[in-house]
């Protein structure tokens, strides 16, 4: 975003949004976390493109695998689970 956004706000006559690549990064997290505050936005169409597309990529990253992590967790703990029971079972 720092690149695609260099200079577009600037010649619309607003100061630029993405000052630096720190500015670029605070826009990505809050953008990701869906926190917005809506201080730093892209003005410029192919900006606001790229927004989309990592928007949509941040999520595939990150909820994709946290689904798989807890669906792993969850058939080990049913595993464990009907484990124990077994165990009782054979003891009495």
């Amino acid at each position: 975003m720092f690149n695609v956004e260099t200079g577009i706000s600037e010649s619309a006559g607003s100061p630029p949004a993405f000052n630096s690549f720190f500015d670029a990064l605070y826009w990505s997290t809050t953008t990701l976390t869906t926190v917005g505050y809506g201080d730093i936005h892209p003005v410029s169409d192919f900006g606001r493109v790229v927004c989309m597309i990592s928007s949509l990529f941040g999520i595939a990253v990150i909820a994709l695998p946290s689904g798989v992590i807890s669906a792993s967790y969850l058939e080990e703990l049913r595993k464990e689970k009907r484990g124990e029971g077994e165990e009782k079972t054979e003891k009495e």
